[in-house]
């Protein structure tokens, strides 16, 4: 696994509220026993970001909404 997969399950199995970077490290300590940098960890966050697998709020890190299949559609060819 990676640390970018790591990071993604560390959000996606936070509260309602979100995660912080605090957590994620707390999770992938607790569950791969790993102990890793936050330099590395705030780096597998912003390319998560930016490849629309998580979104950013303040400080609290939430998954990205999933889009359906009609909006997607929607999306890349238009309304029609």
């Amino acid at each position: 696994m990676t640390v970018e997969a790591w990071v993604l399950e560390a959000v996606e199995v936070g509260s309602s509220k979100g995660v912080t970077l605090r957590n994620v490290q707390r999770h992938i300590d607790e569950r791969h026993f790993e102990e890793l940098a936050v330099d590395t960890l705030e780096a597998a966050l912003v390319s998560l970001q930016g490849a629309g697998k998580i979104t950013l709020d303040g400080d609290h890190y939430f998954p990205a909404k999933r889009t359906s299949k009609e909006d997607a559609m929607k999306k890349l060819f238009g309304d029609g």
